[in-house]
């Protein structure tokens, strides 16, 4: 194991990857604690497979890959909020039909490219390795908003997620937060598809807060053990990648997975014990 931690640590093209994705696993983190408060898990699969347009977009015209995809994305995120909910369409039809055309407009786009433009496999699957200059300082642009947009409003948003008549009634902006809320669900999906892709980024936004659930209920607690769940989650990763020479993105979702289960397994096994104690 120490052989394999100094091999990993004397790799450049792993230390390249190491800070943004430990960066990436706490955006995604304390992101997903919301995610699942305001229960948002349908509405990242659709935003992150939506935003194969924005890439398809991007390569067509010779855009900027990430800025171009980044505003696609928020784009469609704001369009499922302000859905008319009151014409009979729910978010989850909304989400259903935005997703299946923009990404059939992303294939159509991404098809007509010459494949010395994409790496489909990389937009799908993510590959952090290959993380250019340019997409460095994209990332850390949108993990820095996304970052400071939580602090102020993470309050904000916990109390609408459990009682959005009364937070209304307190004199919180209810509409507005929720767009902000919609919009900033974008903004991480585009930082998770240079880690995981477009198919994997619903675990980063998901897994944490899915593992840490099952312990906090408080929003601190809840986002210590989220950050905790998603940087182990991506440092076990990162290592299967390194040693197995798996997928990066593919690597870090399954450890998510795993730490989950293990999770679930912990938590079911202390509430069989409580259960037995009080009957004992």
């Amino acid at each position: 194991m120490l052989d394999l931690l100094r091999s990993f640590f004397a790799s450049p093209v792993m230390l390249d990857a190491l800070l943004p994705s430990l960066l990436i696993a706490v955006v995604t983190a304390s992101m997903s604690v919301m995610v699942m408060a305001h229960r948002l898990s349908y509405l990242t699969v659709g935003v992150s497979h939506a935003s194969l347009a924005g890439l398809g977009l991007a390569v067509t015209l010779s855009l900027p890959l990430l800025p171009t995809a980044t505003l696609f994305a928020v784009l469609v995120a704001l369009l499922l909020a302000l859905m008319p909910r009151s014409k009979g369409i729910s978010e989850d039809a909304g989400t259903g039909m935005l997703f299946a055309g923009s990404m059939a407009l992303g294939i159509i786009l991404i098809s007509s490219a010459s494949s010395a433009r994409v790496d489909l496999f990389g937009l799908l699957f993510g590959n952090i390795l290959t993380v250019s200059g340019e997409d460095r300082f994209w990332l850390y642009l949108l993990a820095g908003f996304v970052l400071v947009t939580l602090a102020l409003a993470s309050r904000a948003w916990w109390s609408i997620a459990f009682d959005a008549v009364t937070a209304e009634a307190s004199g919180l902006p209810v509409a507005g937060l929720r767009l902000l809320l919609y919009g900033l669900v974008g903004l991480t999906v585009i930082l998770c598809v240079k880690l995981a892709g477009i198919v994997l980024t619903a675990g980063l936004m998901v897994l944490p807060a899915a593992c840490a659930w099952l312990w906090g209920r408080s929003l601190g607690g809840l986002w210590l053990l989220s950050t905790l769940f998603s940087l182990l989650g991506t440092w076990i990763g990162l290592l299967w990648s390194y040693a197995l020479e798996w997928p990066s993105g593919a690597s870090v979702v399954m450890a998510l997975c795993i730490l989950f289960v293990l999770s679930w397994a912990s938590n079911w096994g202390v509430v069989w014990l409580k259960s037995n104690a009080r009957k004992g």
